[in-house]
């Protein structure tokens, strides 16, 4: 912004007085609107990671030197104050309830770990979610969906894990299915009003359910994809990044991240493509394979490239 209000002042000749009528319009000397509240409530999210990490880690490390009364006492009432606290102070109540999920997390973890379950991972986590989702509904705030996302999204990998490697056609076909949920889940949030009055977006939880579910269908396309038995895996799983990144271009008002994400994911999924065609359809080997491969991927990328620079200009310039 510098440098364009003295190119703006050199083109069109501009006097000392319209020039600083000119650095009034940008606005530059004032402050961020709403700094001391963002900066007030970033730290206090801050403060809960570091409480929620800290305590689990401190009973992680301390382990063999307290009780297990002691442990089991100190969670809970981690959880419980939190939660007690969060109903009588809502400045802090996103902070606290953050605080309180990942305590409650470290609680389930500790009597998993303590008492011997038998449950698997995914079930933790699951249980976890299930649990958190009354604080998520309480708060309506999009940082803390992105907390709650990213739990379900860890219990839905975990579930996924043992049934991509063991074949299970079906279970495959409904994990790809259930990542669509979750794809979609944050634009839903402002339609379900859980989300604060006036908000018409969740970025946050939006680029968190985006990341995992391109993630998650990626991977499970390259899995289709070299696993001769399990192909269909990777022509659907490409249809559902390629209809991702259809919904965040037709979707307003529209995000690039989203978008640059999706089209990267289906430039992942082309080239691996194109190296399964390459070297078992048409047999080639060697450099030749290597060099057009990589010509493959340098148009892939490069024009997806382009058009994205171009798609942003036209953004900025609108």
């Amino acid at each position: 912004m510098h440098a364009l209000i003295h190119e703006l002042s050199r083109r069109f000749s501009l006097s000392p007085a319209q020039g600083m009528r000119l650095w009034q319009l940008s606005r530059l000397h004032e402050k961020p609107p709403r700094l001391l509240s963002h900066l007030e409530r970033g730290l206090a999210v801050l403060a809960a990671l570091l409480l929620g990490a800290g305590l689990i880690f401190w009973v992680a490390a301390n382990w063999q030197d307290q009780t297990r009364e002691f442990k089991l006492y100190l969670l809970e009432g981690a959880v419980l104050v939190s939660s007690i606290a969060a109903l009588a102070w809502p400045r802090g109540r996103t902070a606290l309830l953050l605080l309180a999920t990942l305590a409650l997390g470290g609680l389930l973890a500790y009597v998993g770990q303590t008492y011997q379950t038998g449950a698997d991972a995914w079930q933790l986590f699951a249980t976890w979610a299930a649990l958190a989702l009354a604080w998520a509904v309480a708060a309506r705030r999009d940082g803390l969906w992105a907390a709650w996302l990213l739990i379900v999204g860890l219990a839905l990998a975990l579930w996924s894990g043992d049934a991509l490697l063991g074949g299970h056609g079906a279970r495959n076909l409904l994990t790809s299915v259930l990542w669509v949920v979750i794809f979609l889940l944050p634009l839903a949030l402002p339609r379900l009003r859980l989300l604060p009055a006036g908000a018409s977006s969740a970025p946050i939880s939006w680029r968190l359910a985006v990341l995992m579910a391109l993630n998650a269908w990626c991977a499970y396309a390259l899995f289709g994809l070299f696993e001769r038995t399990q192909l269909w895996q990777y022509f659907f799983n490409m249809a559902l990044v390629i209809g991702a990144a259809v919904l965040a271009w037709w979707w307003r008002p529209r995000d690039l991240v989203v978008l640059s994400l999706s089209v990267l994911g289906i430039n992942v999924l082309l080239v691996a493509g194109m190296v399964r065609l390459l070297w078992d359809s048409l047999r080639f080997g060697g450099t030749g394979a290597l060099f057009l491969i990589t010509l493959i991927a340098a148009v892939c990328v490069g024009t997806s490239g382009a058009w994205l620079y171009r798609l942003q200009r036209e953004e900025d310039a609108a």
